[in-house]
């Protein structure tokens, strides 16, 4: 039996979970009761960079305050805990190339420096997950009604009143990858204000996550090309717009203050917004607040209502935000010719990603220390070691993990090729390194 519990503060968004386990762990490796505890801080480079170090970590669930109840756990913000384990959407060399690029901060950087790593374990290659643009719903009929208006969608059916519900699919606006990487990429910030998107004069405000974030890691390489183009002497990358690009300066907000959500803002002096989030919700917040007029802490602003930003497929549109085709695909549509529409539904999110229709599909690193060279000795009891490989082991098994965006990496055999699981084991792998080319194996 496994209960999950945020560790949310009441009216925030969550930093992370608590999953309490009643009964053992199959491999034997823990007894019951157990607890695994997932912090979500800072994104995924917190689970690469500390462990690489063996760093402690502040601002972890607490296991031992919980309620069944309101599904919540104290948020333990002053105790220094070293990672047993770390998952991140990309593998660790795009962190040390983000690192080269000054992408990741020296503080960040500095956690990754050979002379202070210890033995690590990095198991890459195994499983993986789909993203999409997000955008405001306000943003999304804009972009509607342009693209009916200029043929690229049908003029009929796709109105905001025949479309009341967004249907993913034959209505479903799209984004080129030129025209995402002219958001996220540092420039002077015009393709913002230049109605490209909507046609008309309000600004697209940028709600993305913070630099440690494997979310932000992934935009960072498949539009920008950082860090993977970082050979002499091409160089064919670009650096990520980033709060405090302006030269105008920051506002913090922190969600355990009571704000609305975590993260830096900067309104480039009153022309649009960039937000770096701390976790997914607080940028998912920032897209949902904008269709009301306002800036990621719900504060009313001059900026319209236009929002728009990158997140992993796990998360399923809702009320104020939604995906959008990329380069005419679409994230969680499959098109369709047996169906009245032409398009069914996608609600695992993962089938064009698996059939390779939509390449935006990094795949996970786990991380965890290994054995001590010098002493023999692996760094944590050796069952830690036993566990964290059978959770590698599940999220490489079709039949025991079927999540929403996730997919498995074709593993060459039978009980993990595209041709037994179409809808969830892709049709090639990355082997692990978001830099190379998907390679298709069927």
């Amino acid at each position: 039996k496994v209960g999950s519990v945020s560790t949310a503060a009441a009216g925030s968004t969550s930093d992370g979970r608590v999953i309490i386990c009643t009964a053992g762990s199959t491999d034997g490796a823990f007894t019951a009761p157990f607890a695994v505890i997932k912090r979500d801080t800072n994104g995924s480079f917190d689970g690469v960079g500390p462990v690489i170090s063996q760093t402690a970590l502040k601002k972890w669930g607490n296991k031992s305050v919980c309620d069944s109840v309101t599904k919540q756990c104290e948020l333990d913000s002053t105790t220094d805990i070293i990672p047993h384990a770390g998952l991140s959407d990309v593998d660790a060399n795009v962190w040390r190339g983000l690192a080269l690029t000054s992408a990741l901060s020296p503080v960040n950087a500095a956690l990754l420096d050979p002379a202070v790593a210890k033995p690590t374990s990095f198991n890459a290659g195994f499983a993986g997950q789909g993203f999409g643009v997000m955008v405001s719903e306000k943003l999304y009929r804009a972009m509607q009604t342009k693209q009916i208006a200029e043929g690229r969608l049908p003029t009929t059916g796709c109105d905001a009143v025949t479309d009341a519900a967004y249907t993913a699919g034959k209505c479903q606006p799209s984004i080129s990858k030129e025209e995402y990487a002219a958001f996220v990429g540092s420039s002077d910030g015009a393709y913002f204000l230049n109605g490209a998107l909507t046609g008309d004069a309000n600004p697209i405000n940028l709600c993305r996550r913070v630099e440690t974030s494997g979310t932000q890691a992934v935009s960072n390489v498949y539009f920008l090309n950082n860090s993977c183009a970082n050979a002499n002497p091409t160089k064919g990358f670009r650096a990520p717009l980033k709060a405090g690009d302006s030269g105008l300066g920051v506002v913090v907000f922190d969600s355990s203050a009571g704000q609305n959500v975590t993260g830096n803002y900067d309104d480039f002096g009153g022309a649009f917004g960039v937000f770096e989030g701390s976790g997914t919700g607080d940028a998912r917040n920032c897209v949902i607040n904008r269709n009301n007029g306002q800036n990621p802490n719900k504060a009313a602003d001059s900026l319209g209502n236009y929002a728009i930003g990158w997140i992993s497929l796990e998360n399923t549109p809702a009320t104020g935000w939604k995906l959008i085709k990329l380069d005419g695909i679409s994230p969680n549509a499959v098109a369709d010719s047996t169906t009245a529409t032409g398009w069914t539904l996608d609600a695992k999110q993962r089938i064009n990603v698996v059939k390779s229709y939509y390449d935006v599909s990094p795949e996970f690193e786990f991380l965890w220390p290994s054995v001590n060279t010098t002493t023999g000795s692996y760094i944590h009891p050796a069952n830690f070691k036993t566990f964290l490989g059978s959770l590698k082991t599940a999220f490489a098994t079709p039949g025991t993990v079927n999540l929403t965006g996730i997919f498995q990496a074709n593993a060459g055999s039978p009980t993990s090729v595209h041709a037994s699981f179409p809808t969830q084991v892709h049709k090639g792998t990355r082997n692990g390194n978001f830099c190379s080319p998907q390679v298709l194996a069927e």
